[in-house]
């Protein structure tokens, strides 16, 4: 059944986007809230995201003051070389690696600062907490790269019918 849901998952998330954005809109945020912990972890099941990386390779996280402190510190740096080296300001005026995909992201899809990354990486694709529901933008955007979204809401939607 997995494999089912998963194959062609970015064309049909493409094809999709519609119904995704009209059923976050009218869930139930307590009943969605509910489901996410099973769902979450059934998703990290199916999907190696050593195999895929796309959310390495296409977008950056925000580098929060937090963890240039902690990133900087890993690799060696001062703080103003790190953010020299490595980060931009985008236009929400956030710090975002200066570079894609992530100047960390190794050629086997392997984070050389996995351990220290930055906390939107330890967080994403938030498919275990509110910000799902909270942040529909964001959830419909990552729907359209990463697996795991796209089958976290394949599955809230079928166990709505």
């Amino acid at each position: 059944m997995a494999r089912d849901i998963l194959q062609n998952w970015q064309k049909k998330s493409g094809e999709r986007q519609k119904l995704y954005k009209q059923y976050l809109q009218r869930a139930d945020k307590n009943t969605v809230l509910k489901q996410l912990p099973d769902l979450h972890e059934e998703a990290f099941s199916k999907v190696d995201c050593l195999q895929c990386a796309n959310c390495c390779k296409n977008y950056s996280p925000r580098f929060k003051t937090p963890d240039i402190k902690r990133i900087s510190k890993h690799v060696k740096m001062r703080e103003s070389d790190f953010i020299e080296a490595y980060l931009k300001v985008d236009e929400e005026g956030d710090y975002v690696a200066n570079s894609l995909p992530c100047p960390f992201l190794g050629p086997d899809n392997y984070c050389r600062i996995y351990d220290q990354r930055p906390s939107d990486c330890h967080r994403f694709p938030y498919t275990d907490e509110d910000v799902i529901i909270k942040r529909q933008a964001l959830t419909l955007k990552n729907s359209s790269f990463c697996p795991i979204t796209y089958y976290v809401l394949e599955k809230l939607i079928e166990n709505t019918k």
